[in-house]
């Protein structure tokens, strides 16, 4: 049962999706006062299991009063969300009417109208090399000028106990002159591809994430019952509270025995290009050796396609997307990975029930932010501040919103792209110690 929120706080979630983001606050008791998205079928989704309003508007449309009215005096929490950011830059100019521009200029004029104490704007990591750097500059320049003290930080969410590498760019302000940092990190991870050792325990393997699930069915409207009755570890207990009926749905496959052989031939870790060429699609080998228009090889362009590719059971899963059910391959069975494998990599408890046909739910999935992070957020700044009891005195620090600093990558090295990027924050850091 999600907990109510017995204080007078909100939260405004924007693009709000399946609800994840939402799951998460309203888990820390904190739940959303509506949630808003133009998808219907997540809508609904959103509906069914954080049991607010979700308005299926057109977040690049809708006048910003809306909000405020619908809050009425409030001022809330936070405002939670992060729209996409295609086309908002600094190079040329930055027009609100611009349909690329509109979904990230509504946000803004959003989080201007009903003046949140904070507002945490989720989005993918290509979010910092977008516009040569100038798209994530000119939005911090947006949230400073709304006068929100900002912090930029790409994270890692396995480090909060997902069972996935799944990288994230995280913009936090707050209007309350509060310095801050993202939360401790608690877990170690290692999913092949991105990995971090420490003495802290390691994050849930993805066997771990999908112990105690049944055997999945080859219809979608079967009902699957746990494989035990007693929970296999942590993790599986954690994604069977509540669900009182002791079986799953969206566990199934509907694999043919010519892919079952396909995937036979996979070891975990291995791609579509370790498989004879015989086995290999066509649209793969056409992805594989595209070249675009200046003549770079697709390899040099953000890595050729892998197609499929089996998960390794004993570390993390890669990043879910909307692919997932269609390019993961079980570390142990001959079949892709199923919804509801997607939905528990993703950390959505198995009573959560998702709206719309498969391709529909599948995207829901994927594009989500896992609860589990979304809880370990709000419940950390709830602890900063002072309106949850933590003591701190608000303005803390300089009242003047300033850019507290920013993580770009945890990597050793940095990418040309990047460098630019952390040229352009680091001179807004320099004005402000110039103004000091």
């Amino acid at each position: 049962m999600l907990i109510a929120n017995t204080k007078s706080d909100s939260v405004l979630s924007l693009f709000s999706g399946a609800g994840g983001f939402s799951y998460g606050f309203a888990n820390a008791g904190l739940l959303p006062i509506c949630g808003a998205e133009i998808n219907k079928d997540a809508c609904a989704t959103y509906e069914e299991n954080i049991g607010s309003t979700c308005h299926n508007v057109d977040l690049s449309a809708v006048e910003p009063n809306f909000f405020r009215e619908l809050l009425g005096a409030k001022e809330p929490f936070a405002v939670i969300g992060g729209p996409p950011c295609q086309g908002f830059s600094t190079a040329g100019a930055r027009d609100a009417q611009d349909p690329r521009n509109r979904l990230i200029f509504n946000y803004l004029r959003i989080v201007a109208e009903v003046r949140p104490r904070w507002f945490i704007f989720e989005n993918v990591e290509g979010l910092l090399t977008s516009g040569h750097g100038a798209d994530v500059f000119a939005l911090v320049r947006e949230f400073l000028a709304l006068g929100y003290s900002v912090r930029v930080h790409k994270a890692n969410l396995a480090a909060y106990g997902v069972p996935q590498t799944r990288k994230r760019v995280l913009i936090i302000g707050n209007r309350l002159g509060v310095d801050f940092s993202l939360p401790d990190e608690t877990y170690s991870y290692d999913s092949g591809k991105s990995k971090k050792p420490s003495t802290k325990p390691f994050a849930p393997t993805l066997d771990q994430a999908l112990a105690g699930l049944g055997v999945a069915a080859r219809s979608r409207s079967a009902t699957v019952p746990y494989l035990t009755t007693d929970a296999a570890n942590s993790f599986d207990q954690l994604m069977r509270a509540e669900n009182t009926i002791g079986n799953v749905t969206e566990h199934f496959h509907s694999t043919v025995a010519k892919d079952e052989e396909l995937y036979s031939l996979l070891k975990p870790g291995q791609t579509m290009k370790d498989l004879p060429e015989e086995y290999q699609h066509d649209s793969f080998k056409r992805r594989a050796f595209r070249r675009v228009m200046d003549g770079t090889p697709s390899e040099k362009r953000g890595g050729a396609p892998s197609g499929i590719k089996r998960l390794h059971g004993n570390l993390q899963s890669l990043t879910i997307t909307g692919a997932a059910p269609r390019e993961f391959i079980h570390p142990h069975e001959h079949r892709p990975l199923t919804i509801r494998e997607c939905a528990r990599i993703q950390t959505f408890p198995d009573h959560y029930r998702f709206h719309g046909n498969a391709a529909s739910v599948t995207q829901q999935i994927g594009n989500a932010v896992p609860p589990l992070a979304a809880t370990a957020i709000a419940r950390h700044l709830q602890e900063i501040d002072g309106a949850f009891g933590s003591g701190i005195q608000t303005p803390s620090c300089r009242s003047e919103p300033r850019l507290l600093g920013f993580v770009l990558t945890e990597a050793t090295g940095m990418s040309e792209a990047l460098q630019k990027t952390e040229r352009m924050l680091n001179s807004l850091l320099q004005q402000e110690l110039d103004l000091a």
